[in-house]
């Protein structure tokens, strides 16, 4: 597998490349190229013409849950590329909010647009296979405890504020002859609760690598959470720990005291075979 990222919060020193709070990555695998999140706007599509790379040839797109740091460029894709397919989970669609200092912040997306783009939508609320060693896995279980930056997150129903029990998340798994890749967008759900529902539905299966961001935020994850995090990726057989977006900048230096050379941290432009 090819991965390319070509959204993500830091610079990666490529020329050109616009780094922004988000997450977008491009991967290549068993004949399949998946666009996998699209940052806050159409920034990712300039940054994958930078890097020589055409958009309009992707396959299918993955949206991992409703925020706009991860699908606010939907609109600038489904213009893009005029054929390709989006996959959401069933919720992606609600009403999410950011609870700051002094207000309630809206950070999901365009309800217009996606009634404008409907016929280009999938939403789904069980595990789907959209490529031959490629699903989407909507049920993930809960056994681990999530992320504590979790807590200012709410969904409003019924003009009330509740908290996000992330339903609309999903993650995706990619199957090769040597394992199977975990690719995360936040992992509001857990990045550990996806790793173990991911050996769950692939048993015997090494895991190649987990990608994506973890939802480690500096500001509310103790450290020793991470180190455990850490310990148990490592204990878990994960070869590559791939991590950035949300993932905090203590927490990257600690998964790599953990983890070792099995660590590696994205930026804008970072690219890698799996």
């Amino acid at each position: 597998m090819d991965l390319t990222t070509l959204i993500e919060n830091t610079p990666g020193g490529a020329h050109g490349l616009v780094p922004q709070h988000g997450l977008s990555l491009l991967l290549e695998a068993r004949h399949t190229t998946v666009l996998f999140d699209m940052g806050q706007d159409g920034t990712f599509i300039r940054n994958a013409e930078n890097l020589g790379l055409d958009l309009s040839k992707v396959d299918v797109g993955v949206l991992s849950h409703g925020h706009y740091d991860h699908g606010g460029g939907l609109a600038a894709f489904l213009e893009y590329n005029t054929h390709a397919p989006v996959y959401l989970k069933a919720g992606a669609d609600e009403a999410p909010y950011a609870r700051d200092p002094s207000r309630y912040r809206y950070i999901g997306l365009e309800r217009e647009m996606l009634t404008a783009n409907a016929h280009r939508l999938i939403w789904i609320s069980t595990d789907t296979v959209i490529s031959p060693s490629l699903m989407l896995i909507t049920e993930i279980q809960t056994t681990k405890p999530l992320p504590a930056g979790n807590n200012t997150l709410l969904i409003r129903k019924d003009g009330r504020y509740e908290p996000d029990p992330f339903l609309h998340e999903l993650f995706l798994v990619i199957e090769e002859e040597d394992g199977i890749s975990i690719i995360s967008g936040c992992g509001h759900s857990g990045i550990l609760n996806m790793v173990y529902t991911a050996r769950d539905r692939y048993p015997g299966r090494p895991v190649k690598a987990v990608v994506g961001g973890f939802h480690l935020t500096d500001r509310d994850t103790p450290s020793d959470m991470v180190h455990s995090i850490g310990k148990t990726l490592k204990s878990a057989g994960c070869r590559r720990v791939i991590t950035g977006h949300c993932t905090g900048t203590r927490a990257k230096e600690i998964l790599r005291e953990e983890l070792g050379d099995r660590f590696s941290a994205l930026c804008t432009g970072y690219r890698t075979e799996i």
